[in-house]
């Protein structure tokens, strides 16, 4: 049997796993062989062991052991145990005079009952004196006072031993403490090599313990978005990675389930489940989340120190929009509970600023950016964004595929004012429309643009919708030209050059009939 030396010269990790490429060089002379590659992680999985070689040589078999060592206390106990034997010894000792005292002490008391007892009749018959009484008397207190002494100075004694067996039990449990069992695999090779050479063995096994999170930082300009994805890789598999070829890999190791159509039952309505419908919608509709803005009311950091040149990984795309990345330079990753950041590629996105105002519940424009990503898939995970160099906020996105749209970087436009403006509203009396009532309003919207370049703005805004057939609301959409309008949402699509200024006039009506009350009430 020839023990092999093997070093981690290649680790690929997965976003929940890790594949390690273990490589050793031994020489040996013609003929079979059985090479043995040890202490390899008890996190590895036993069925996905593999060996390849380089060398002229004929692989036959390999076999997966798993090995169990017990590491030893440095600090001999034997002696503290021996000590805490002969101190339990003279414990049981001292147990047993206690005892032994306790029942002299009994028996002295039922001898002074007896004689006290006895005494009363034969002093009553005139035939006692009373100085035996007294004499009896004196002699049992000394002797249960000496019986009570001696038993405290025993259980005083006693209480120092337990004290004494108590420290050698925590000396004793502190050594122990430092046994430990260690399980590793063995992996046992068995070739047939033709000629006296040097034989390469590279063992490739999938380990648990490790894995890898998604973060990025996006850097918003007119044009274009400048994405740098880091991952940051966790090693707990209790071997250290060190000088070794890294890979990234977006795929997981966990077995995908692809799930078959199962039968859709419905019944009849239950009156008594409205109740508890209403109450888990109420308790949905409450706990959605708001939308906030940005970067409102957040500074940049402070400017960064000079920039370096940095190298960064090459992506390529396999199977299914997986994505590889492959480090440039070789990295160590100790084994530890840390997060390591790893810095993987920077690219270069399509981009287009889009601005949005939604004039019934905002008083300010807010920007986005529409991105398009590139041919590699965006994990779910956070982002830190700028806006030419200036920081916003962080956020969160969900999975982008590649070449998907979508939308990052809220903010508020400060290069954009927007204002609603309520020019008229009237109110007719009853009588006039025969017995109905009628509220017309007529509004501006004014949007005023101070970015020096060319803007394009999505406005929103609406009118009430009915879903009354007493209650009638009067609208021309023709006049209005909106781009779309659905249940009283109206949408504009406009573009404004560097300081213009332009404003969308609308008015609409609200008739009823007079006993009918308008839930919620009108503005």
């Amino acid at each position: 049997m020839t023990n092999l030396q093997t070093t981690i010269s290649k680790v690929t990790v997965f976003r929940d796993a890790a594949r390690v490429t273990r490589t050793g060089t031994v020489k040996l002379k013609p003929g079979p062989h059985k090479v043995l590659v040890t202490n390899i992680s008890n996190y590895a999985q036993s069925d996905s062991f593999r060996v390849k070689g380089r060398g002229p040589a004929k692989l036959s078999s390999i076999d997966v052991q798993s090995v169990t060592d017990v590491f030893e206390p440095s600090s001999d106990i034997k002696p503290l145990y021996n000590e805490l034997k002969g101190l339990e010894k003279k414990r049981i000792e001292i147990n047993d005079e206690i005892e032994f005292q306790q029942g002299r002490l009994v028996q002295v008391n039922s001898m002074v009952a007896e004689f006290s007892n006895h005494f009363g009749m034969v002093f009553a018959a005139n035939e006692g004196d009373i100085k035996s009484l007294s004499e009896m008397d004196k002699k049992s207190t000394k002797l249960a006072g000496e019986i009570q002494k001696k038993i405290r100075e025993l259980s005083d004694e006693l209480q120092d031993l337990d004290n004494k067996m108590q420290v050698l039990r925590e000396n004793i449990g502190k050594i122990n403490s430092e046994r430990k069992t260690v399980s590793t695999y063995s992996v046992e090779v068995t070739l047939e090599v033709s000629s006296d050479s040097k034989i390469e063995l590279d063992v490739t096994y999938q380990t648990g313990g490790a894995g890898w999170s998604p973060r990025y930082d996006v850097d918003l300009h007119p044009t274009t978005a400048k994405l740098r994805r880091l991952a940051l890789v966790r090693n707990r598999t209790e071997e250290d990675w060190m000088e070794m070829d890294l890979t990234i890999s977006t795929a997981t190791a966990r077995p995908v389930e692809a799930i078959e159509g199962s039968p859709f039952f419905i019944t009849a309505y239950d009156p008594k489940m409205v109740g508890r419908a209403k109450s888990g919608r109420a308790e949905r509709l409450q706990s959605k989340p708001s939308v906030s803005l940005m970067g409102a009311g957040v500074f940049p950091p402070p400017a960064p120190p000079p920039e370096v040149v940095e190298e960064f990984a090459e992506a390529v795309e396999t199977v299914s929009g997986i994505a590889v990345y492959e480090l440039p330079k070789k990295m160590t990753i100790p084994s530890d509970h840390e997060q390591h950041p790893v810095t993987l590629i920077e690219e270069e996105l399509n981009s287009s600023t889009i601005h949005y105002w939604y004039a019934e519940g905002m008083s300010e424009v807010v920007a986005q950016d529409k991105v398009t990503n590139n041919d590699s898939v965006i994990l779910p995970g956070k982002v830190k964004v700028f806006s030419e160099g200036d920081y916003i906020g962080e956020t969160s996105i969900g999975q982008i595929s590649p070449r998907e749209e979508f939308k990052i970087g809220t903010r508020v436009a400060y290069d954009v004012k927007a204002e609603k403006k309520l020019v008229e509203r009237e109110m007719e009396k009853a009588g006039v429309l025969r017995g109905k009532l009628r509220r017309s309003y007529d509004y501006r919207l004014e949007i005023q643009s101070f970015s020096k370049r060319k803007i394009e703005v999505e406005v929103f805004d609406r009118v009430p919708h009915s879903s009354s057939t007493q209650i009638e609301v009067k609208i021309d959409w023709e006049k209005l030209a909106p781009k779309n309008h659905e249940l009283g949402v109206i949408e504009w699509h406009r573009e404004l050059e560097p300081n213009e200024k332009k404003s969308i006039a609308y008015s609409y009506s609200v008739e009823w009939e007079k006993d009918v009350t308008i839930s919620p009430p009108l503005p």
